[in-house]
């Protein structure tokens, strides 16, 4: 692995008061980068023990926020900003980049075409069929659903937010019409649910890890490290249909009709220290990227691997 901290002295994170924001801090500490700062929308959280500076920031949809990111790059001589939710990512595509930077300060940002299929539901599931890969029914909530039970959800956003098992189709006709969800095909069974960290370098090599997961409270609770060559093939050829660069996380259920994607998250995932502890270090390697490092070594965690997520204190 890389000196990294010898060529970067500040970097951002975005959503530091957040699982995914936090562990990415905590990341760049052991790598002791020499200021790693922190901001949110909100203050009094973990995340102010574990940046050694932060910052209260608006909204991705305020109308202050790039000039808020802007003041805060010039204050703290941001070489790097890393930003953790889908609203931030898609303001920051719709702000614009210029090279894969933002008022010159690179990005840790997937490409552009990769995020925008993500960010959409419907448009990730569309993309599917058009490669020809395993894909789950999905359509628009203006109407009702062309099977039960099904899941309801909206059609952008993160995580289990706002997603409800629908089982009646007295359920289904009082969700119908909803604006912004989507019907889905439920996948089952429901305990082969795995999320699957994908990382590719500029030069196409493709690195993959695949958990099988439990979640609690929509975040993934414990797991194991599977070995699967079906999944492996499956998530790689997504990857390549998609031309995907950098960080980025698929999430599938493994189906009596093979491994079915039904969500991609446009960036480093709330797994993101388990796979560091594991050896995939995903957010190093998207740093190397940046900084033009050859990709460093990378030895794979044993099949059975278990993990689990714990608890820890912070005192300020």
């Amino acid at each position: 692995m890389h000196n990294i901290n010898k060529l970067l002295d500040a970097v951002l994170v975005s959503g530091g008061g957040g699982d995914i924001g936090v562990a990415i801090g905590r990341i760049l500490q052991e790598l002791n980068i020499s200021n790693v700062i922190g901001c949110d929308v909100k203050r009094e959280h973990a995340g102010e023990c574990v940046f050694d500076f932060f910052s209260e920031a608006p909204l991705a949809n305020d109308d202050n926020y790039f000039e808020f990111l802007k003041n805060a790059f010039e204050q703290y001589k941001v070489g790097l900003f890393i930003p953790t939710s889908e609203a931030e990512i898609k303001a920051i595509f719709d702000f614009g980049l210029v090279n894969g930077e933002l008022f010159g300060v690179p990005v840790l940002i997937t490409t552009e075409k990769t995020a925008r299929i993500a960010l959409d539901k419907l448009e990730t599931a569309n993309a599917l069929k058009v490669m020809g890969v395993n894909a789950p029914w999905t359509e628009l909530a203006t109407s009702q659903p062309r099977a039960l039970p099904c899941i309801f959800k909206p059609r952008s956003g993160q995580g289990s937010k706002g997603l409800k098992v629908v089982h009646t189709l007295s359920e289904a006709q009082s969700l119908s019409g909803s604006e912004g969800y989507i019907w889905q095909e439920l996948l089952l069974p429901d305990d082969q649910e795995f999320t699957c960290g994908v990382y590719r370098h500029a030069t196409g090599e493709c690195r993959s890890i695949l958990m099988r997961r439990t979640l609690s409270g929509g975040f993934t609770d414990k797991g194991e490290v599977v070995k699967d060559s079906i999944i492996e093939h499956y998530i790689l050829t997504i990857a390549e249909e998609l031309d995907v660069q950098g960080a980025i996380n698929f999430q599938l259920r493994l189906t009596n009709k093979g491994p079915v994607l039904f969500e991609i998250n446009p960036r480093l995932s709330s797994t993101v220290m388990f796979r560091h502890k594991l050896g995939f270090t995903d957010l190093v390697w998207a740093i190397e990227g940046i900084l033009d490092l050859p990709l460093s070594q990378y030895q794979e965690p044993k099949a059975g691997t278990k993990f689990y997520r714990g608890i820890q204190e912070y005192i300020k």
